[in-house]
């Protein structure tokens, strides 16, 4: 019960991360991958199950293009300042957020996709 109320939260968290792509100069990518991961999250939460491969393709997908971002940083990784105001004042701070947030869908999946797999879904897919 306790994994639904988180991966209710989740989901509706990952939807306000689509509504605040909008203004993203690239947003439809941004809206996808979190998109992706509210989905997954809120037919998880309504369902208590989904299939473990739904999780792993968007946290496979949040990985890699994570661990791209993290790696073509221009200068260094900048956790330090990731809180301190939401004006991102380098690309160094704004591609470290991005990261971390697809690390942040990635976990999450991988949360779901395990929760899955203890449950005994392999050969059940969400309809």
């Amino acid at each position: 019960m306790i994994l639904r109320v988180a991966s209710a939260v989740m989901g509706v968290l990952f939807l306000v991360c689509v509504a605040l792509q909008y203004n993203d100069p690239d947003p439809l990518q941004w809206m996808a991958i979190y998109g992706a991961g509210a989905l997954v999250s809120l037919a998880h939460a309504r369902r208590g199950r989904v299939h473990p491969a739904l999780p792993i393709v968007v946290a496979v997908a949040a990985v890699v293009w994570g661990l791209y971002i993290a790696t073509h940083i221009h200068g260094a990784f900048e956790w330090h300042h990731l809180a301190e105001s939401m004006h991102a004042g380098t690309p160094q701070i704004e591609e470290s957020r991005e990261s971390l947030g697809l690390f942040i869908v990635a976990a999450w999946m991988a949360v779901v996709a395990l929760s899955g797999a203890r449950a005994g879904t392999s050969g059940r897919v969400i309809s």
